[in-house]
């Protein structure tokens, strides 16, 4: 598992990556990927998003109406296509062309925001179809082949190899199963497809990542994100059955390497799948799991670390009793539980979550001669203190207070009215108001004593917390 809490994360809508492999014979391309090249579609969008931009001082949310590109996949004979939520996000129309130039309507089928799939429905005939891979990743370094409709100049297809990371982490999604993969991929590859050289689908490209200096040390490309064939077949099944992909939970927060980071910690993946907060009222809280428990097991799945703890219980029928086994003390329980419906978002604790977002770390405190509870710095991450200005970072030293924030929906309508924040169930309730459209919007204000004071604006990408 690779931490990834030092990159910058970027859809590949808008992104294009910086190392290419090294491009073999023009003749390498085998016969198989050649024939599946047809099974490949461009996708075009019309949509209407609200963007949220910071200008004159204050927050603005701005809806803007075009055309979003991108790619899809083939995945049956009768027309049903495999793509990215993200590509069909916010669509008000959604057309298609095919290899052969046939140009066609589809309609949006089902949607997985969670897992970012999206399924699509074409009519017109019987069309060419891929397969997907049986087996699982194939080893670093094993061609593949990237199959898409990069910069919206029609489907193409591009030489890849399979990335050293075969799991990664990085809260850009609900559900997430990332796996590396090295390839001139870039804008308009979303939700078209990764083959091997039997011409089966191996998976979805999703994600660009994009490592800043600091990682660079270690590790000097640029690599894509792609969706295994594994969990979008799966989540296939899903979309098949509801317009909206429902999936199983048990209500479990799990330590993770964003969490870690947030807290200033070395994320230490040896310490396996480890419980950092049961949600109340869930079937984990009813079956006894506890803060601190490692799961081990899921039903007949050993669990080694997070990603196994997590497929194995998205593999769970809704409502059906399975046992899940626990380490506690040195011993080993086996629990009953019953999954239930996975909520869309479950968060984290505001502490949790506020550091998930803003890298710094809050602790109640005492103040005054009356003992009242102040929300105030506990520190922050490495990170956040490089991007602050020097008097910035100096005044920070001081351990200031959070007094108040102007919340998402708020700032982005332009009104200028804090909320103050002087106990966590405060901070609980303003938070909740601060992601829009994926996005987490905040202003906090901050106390440092002797008239000092100041804000800082947060705008960025949400952050999913990884939950079982």
């Amino acid at each position: 598992m690779r931490i990834l809490a030092s990159t910058c994360i970027a859809l590949l809508a808008t992104s294009t990556l910086a190392a290419v492999p090294p491009k073999p014979a023009a003749d390498a391309i085998p016969e198989p990927v050649a024939a599946a090249f047809a099974a490949i579609v461009s996708v075009r969008v019309h949509e209407v998003v609200k963007v949220p931009v910071f200008r004159g001082g204050r927050f603005m949310r701005e809806p803007v109406e075009g055309l979003g590109a991108g790619s899809g996949v083939i995945v049956s004979e009768d027309g049903l296509i495999l793509t990215n939520a993200h590509v069909v996000a916010g669509a008000t129309r959604v057309d298609i062309m095919t290899t052969d130039g046939r140009e066609m309507s589809a309609s949006v089928v089902s949607v997985d925001e969670a897992s970012d799939l999206a399924l699509l429905r074409a009519s017109g005939g019987r069309f060419r179809s891929v397969a997907f891979t049986d087996g699982g990743l194939p080893a670093p370094r094993t061609r593949l082949y990237v199959l898409g409709n990069r910069a919206d100049l029609g489907p193409q297809i591009a030489w890849a190899r399979m990335g050293t990371h075969a799991k990664l982490r990085v809260g850009a999604r609900p559900l997430e199963f990332w796996s590396e993969i090295e390839a001139p991929i870039g804008p308009g590859n979303s939700g078209g497809a990764i083959l091997d050289a039997a011409g089966r689908l191996v998976g979805v490209p999703s994600l660009l990542i994009t490592y800043t200096e600091e990682a660079q040390t270690s590790d000097t490309h640029a690599s894509g994100l792609f969706i295994p064939a594994r969990h979008a077949r799966r989540a296939m099944r899903r979309m098949r059955e509801s317009p909206r992909a429902e999936w199983p939970w048990i209500g479990l927060l799990m330590e993770d390497p964003l969490i870690a980071a947030s807290d200033g910690t070395a994320w230490d993946p040896a310490r396996g799948a480890r419980v950092r907060r049961v949600f109340p009222d869930s079937p984990a809280a009813e079956a006894g799991i506890q803060t601190g428990d490692r799961v081990v097991a899921v039903g007949p799945a050993a669990t080694a670390g997070l990603f196994d703890a997590l497929d194995a219980v998205l593999d769970l029928p809704i409502g059906e009793k399975t046992t899940i086994a626990v380490e506690r003390d040195g011993q080993i329980l086996r629990l009953t539980v019953v999954p239930s419906a996975r909520p869309a978002d479950p968060r984290p604790d505001p502490l949790d979550d506020f550091a998930l977002h803003t890298g710094f770390r809050l602790q109640s405190t005492a103040a005054g001669k009356e003992g009242r509870r102040t929300l105030s710095l506990a520190g922050m991450t490495s990170y956040t203190r490089r991007d602050l200005p020097e008097f910035e970072a100096t005044l920070f030293d001081e351990r200031p207070a959070l007094v108040s924030i102007l919340p998402g929906q708020n700032a982005l309508e332009g009104l200028t009215r804090r909320l103050p924040v002087p106990s966590l169930v405060d901070l609980s309730a303003i938070l909740s108001r601060c992601f829009v459209e994926e996005q987490f919007v905040a202003l906090a204000h901050w106390d440092f004593g002797s008239g000092k004071s100041v804000d800082r604006a947060h705008v960025h990408r949400k952050i999913y917390p990884m939950v079982l």
